[in-house]
């Protein structure tokens, strides 16, 4: 039984608060051996998906701890607090292994006056909407999550897919065996297929003239919905449409390259302390010049990507410096690289650039 693909999961989440998160929940779900169709029910039968008073400003959806005040900096967080206390610690021997009805009868139990049969009910229902089945609450063998879209480009050719296996034949074992489903090989499988891609990127990037995913326009397929970004209004903080061909000459797809990156290494998009902003009507930047972000600047595009702190943002850049071919930029000063007929400039440790890393992308 496969899991739900991330695209149903993300559909299935409506327009509710934790779409927003919809990849990272379904990350920190499948990392913590539970299923993401069960994550999904019980989120719209505890608290409609997050927005049922208590779970609001908590980012609670689960009502996991609601007595005790419980509150979570985001809805990945929670999730991997739900999978922890059905796998783990003092609550392991309540639920682990109990199955949908069992974990109910401890979870909102008759006694507190709740009714099982409609809570069961209601899960399996929401859950469907996620193409899976949510009376499977835990990973086990046989479950797969669907590769990612950057996974699924790169399998063609470039992933060894003997050393992923090697990982795989052993999560299998690990569950044949009765030890169960290891969550730390899922994180090292994760790892590989990561480490795989973006030794692959860094080909492409490094082949001659016509062969870069940045260079030539093939943008790998990156846009808003791959992203779990949304579309918006200038200044909403989401993907703007516009400009040349709608697309803001081609500068859009390789600003969001950045966010894709970034997500491959964990940042979350648009949670506290990582927000981004894009297209603003604000013309000028600080030094006088037309921004990137402006609206009225038809062919460019640029995403600020936010950082709790400046370490955190170093980690960041680093990262999307390597993937970028420029691994010696460090910030302290902007960095111009043209490229494929585009213009890129980065920003980092400037005036104003300590709490975002700017990515401008301008058509020339």
């Amino acid at each position: 039984m496969a899991l739900p693909s991330r695209q149903q999961f993300r559909r299935s989440l409506g327009n509710s608060p934790m779409a927003r998160e919809s990849d990272a929940i379904y990350n920190a779900a499948v990392r913590g051996g539970i299923n993401p169709a069960f994550v999904a029910g019980l989120a719209a039968a505890e608290s409609s998906y997050g927005t049922a008073g208590y779970a609001r400003g908590t980012y609670n959806p689960f009502g996991l701890g609601v007595h005790l005040g419980w509150r979570f900096p985001n809805y990945a967080s929670a999730t991997s607090k739900l999978a922890k206390t059905l796998n783990e610690g003092s609550y392991k021997s309540l639920y682990k292994n109990r199955g949908l009805a069992g974990i109910i009868s401890r979870y909102t139990p008759a006694s507190d006056g709740n009714n099982e049969g409609q809570h069961f009910r209601n899960i399996v229902s929401y859950g469907s909407k996620t193409g899976g089945d949510a009376r499977q609450v835990y990973v086990t063998q046989g479950m797969t999550p669907e590769l990612p879209a950057a996974t699924a480009r790169a399998v063609g050719g470039s992933i060894d897919s003997s050393a992923l296996m090697k990982i795989m034949r052993q999560q299998v074992a690990n569950v044949r065996s009765g030890r169960g489903y290891d969550r730390k090989l899922g994180l090292q499988l994760r790892e590989a297929i990561v480490s795989q891609i973006n030794a692959a990127n860094a080909r492409r990037q490094q082949a001659p003239a016509g062969g870069g995913a940045v260079d030539t326009g093939d943008t790998g397929g990156v846009s808003p919905n791959s992203l779990g970004l949304g579309y918006g209004g200038v200044d909403s903080r989401k993907i703007t449409k516009g400009g040349q061909g709608g697309n803001w000459g081609g500068s859009m797809e390789r600003a969001l390259q950045f966010v894709d990156w970034a997500k491959q290494t964990g940042y979350q998009p648009n949670t506290p302390g990582r927000w981004i902003s894009q297209k603003r009507s604000r013309r000028n930047t600080a030094s006088g010049n037309p921004s990137d972000h402006w609206e009225g600047s038809g062919t460019s595009y640029a995403v600020d990507l936010g950082v709790p702190d400046v370490k955190s943002g170093d980690r960041l850049l680093t990262n999307l410096m390597k993937q970028f071919g420029q691994p010696n930029y460090r910030g302290g000063s902007w960095l111009n690289v043209n490229r494929g007929g585009y213009r890129y400039q980065i920003g980092w440790r400037t005036p104003g650039h300590y709490d975002h890393i700017h990515v401008g992308v301008k058509k020339l």
